[in-house]
C-alpha cells in the first residue's frame, strides 16, 4: 500500500483503513480520500493546539475570543463529512432510507 506523502499519523491510519475496507480503483476517489485524510490531520493538529493554548484567547484589545483553531476544526469536520458522503463511504445497506447524496 502506497501512502501519499505529507499525511500525518491520523491521516495515514484512516487512509489504510479505507483502502483495506473499500475498493477504490479510480484516481479521483483516491484524491478525495487524500483530501479527507488531510482534513483529519488538520483537525488533530488544531485540537492539540487548542488543548495547549486553551479554547479561548485574548485579542489585542484584551477581549476574550474563541481560538481561531476552533473555527478551522468545524470547517474541516464539515468538509470531511462532505467528502465521505460524496464518496459513498457513509452508506449502510441495513438502513431503509440512506442519506441523500450531494
Amino acid at each position: 500500500m502506497n501512502i501519499p506523502e505529507g499525511l500525518q499519523e491520523t491521516g495515514k491510519r484512516f487512509y489504510e483503513q479505507v483502502l483495506t475496507a473499500y475498493d477504490l480503483g479510480d484516481a479521483h476517489d483516491k484524491a478525495r480520500l487524500v483530501m479527507a485524510c488531510r482534513c483529519l490531520d488538520e483537525i488533530a493538529h488544531d485540537e492539540a493546539l487548542i488543548e495547549k493554548q486553551g479554547r479561548f484567547i485574548k485579542d489585542r484589545f484584551q477581549q476574550v475570543k474563541e481560538h481561531p483553531a476552533g473555527r478551522a476544526i468545524r470547517e474541516n469536520k464539515t468538509l470531511f463529512c462532505r467528502i465521505i458522503r460524496e464518496m459513498g463511504l457513509d452508506l449502510e445497506i441495513t438502513e431503509s432510507r440512506p442519506p441523500r447524496r450531494y
